[in-house]
């Protein structure tokens, strides 16, 4: 296979994921983009969202340990 070859193939590549993403994006509708610039990525994090929320916190199930030095030998 050619370089020319590659690099065709790449720039097509690189075309459909730009069509994609711009179809994907046209087709959120205009109040979700609303309430995204308003509230930012956090948007329907709320505890007091319409559908209860989901931002309470979340042990991650380990204790914070702090620094700590690894022995490691």
């Amino acid at each position: 296979m050619s370089i020319a070859l590659l690099i065709v193939v790449g720039f097509a590549l690189v075309a459909v994921g730009v069509g994609v993403t711009f179809m994907i994006a046209s087709a959120v509708p205009q109040s979700m983009l609303q309430r995204a610039q308003d509230h930012g990525r956090f948007a329907g994090l709320a505890a007091d969202d319409q559908n209860g929320g989901s931002g309470k916190r979340v042990d991650a199930g380990r204790p914070h340990l702090g620094n700590q030095a690894i022995n490691a030998i």
